[in-house]
């Protein structure tokens, strides 16, 4: 669809030059990025394991891509820095989760730690059915955990609006960059103070459904995580 392509680059030589993807079907795939890194936001570890995830992901996308084409199909790999569709939006409609209040993919076992890339490409595939995640969407309408510890004020409290054609709410990336331009790193403390974002075991694989399931734990959900875990991410000093 129209609203999973960029319109126009945005880096380098590409910068605003229009770049029509003629693929018809996308793959899209997302890596974990290590809860105990990501708990260092917004210091330098934090930094150090996305671009790690981001290279480990595209990697995974351009062997992808290298197979499909060797089988005679053509094939790109969208990975970080040479992005032709909206990763994010892909993800979503390929199956893997929604759009949280941060903009990110938020999926069902690991919220918005995790990073994204995407192969297009003309190899005949039989489309994912997503179903959309309502309790997912209205646990995020109601946390705000994001929006409150945000450094640059970049991720807007209201509902979601409509945006191109899609419902979701989007980020303020200008003020976004700029806190990243200051502090050095790419922050993540929006990510790592997500309830969705903590490791995966059996009490948080609990927490989750009942979160997806059930409105009333959805309520209770948001007060106990501060409770556990705080309002704020507890950074930790990665000395």
């Amino acid at each position: 669809s129209d609203y999973h392509v960029y319109s126009v680059g945005g880096r380098g030589d590409r910068y605003g030059k229009e770049f029509p993807v003629r693929h018809k079907f996308a793959i899209a795939l997302t890596v974990e990025m290590d809860y105990h890194m990501m708990r260092m936001a917004p210091a330098a570890p934090t930094m150090v394991e996305s671009a790690r995830q981001y290279l480990r992901s595209g990697k995974i996308a351009i062997e992808l891509a290298e197979y499909i084409r060797s089988c005679g199909y053509p094939a790109r790999a969208h990975i970080d820095a040479n992005y032709q569709v909206i990763c994010p939006l892909v993800a979503r409609d390929a199956g893997l989760g929604e759009i949280g209040r941060m903009g990110l993919l938020m999926t069902p076992a690991l919220g918005p730690r995790v990073r994204i890339a995407v192969v297009t490409t003309d190899l005949p595939l039989v489309p994912s059915s997503a179903r959309p995640d309502p309790g997912l969407i209205d646990f995020c309408r109601n946390c705000q955990k994001c929006a409150n510890v945000c450094p640059g004020r970049s991720i807007p409290f209201g509902i979601e609006q409509e945006i191109e054609g899609v419902k979701r709410w989007q980020i303020n990336s200008e003020s976004c960059y700029t806190y990243w331009c200051h502090a050095g790193t790419d922050c993540g403390r929006c990510v790592i103070v997500c309830p969705f974002a903590h490791p995966e075991n059996w009490f948080h694989r609990l927490v989750r459904f009942g979160i997806r399931n059930s409105l009333i734990f959805r309520r209770l959900a948001i007060p106990l995580d501060d409770l556990f875990y705080g309002r704020e991410p507890r950074s930790r000093d990665p000395g």
